[in-house]
């Protein structure tokens, strides 16, 4: 099973910037972006995932990584 804690998130975040040329606080911006439109999507269904996996807090790029790679199944 794959799982990512801090440490390894920030290597990904990392790896992340590197292969995009930004700088990794670029790639925490555009996270960060993207989890504040995650947390306001209109549909029912994916608000009730985000609250499932995170409840009403916004969570920082490394816990996404974190708890996202706890919650992937592979079929």
């Amino acid at each position: 099973m794959i799982s990512f804690n801090k440490r390894t998130s920030r290597k990904m975040m990392k790896e992340i910037a590197y292969h995009h040329k930004i700088s990794v606080a670029e790639v925490r911006r555009q996270m960060a972006y993207a989890i504040e439109i995650a947390k306001n999507n209109s549909a029912p269904e994916k608000q009730t995932e985000f609250q499932r996996l995170f409840g009403n807090r916004i969570p920082s790029p490394e816990e996404l990584f974190c708890t996202i790679s706890k919650n992937l199944t592979f079929k």
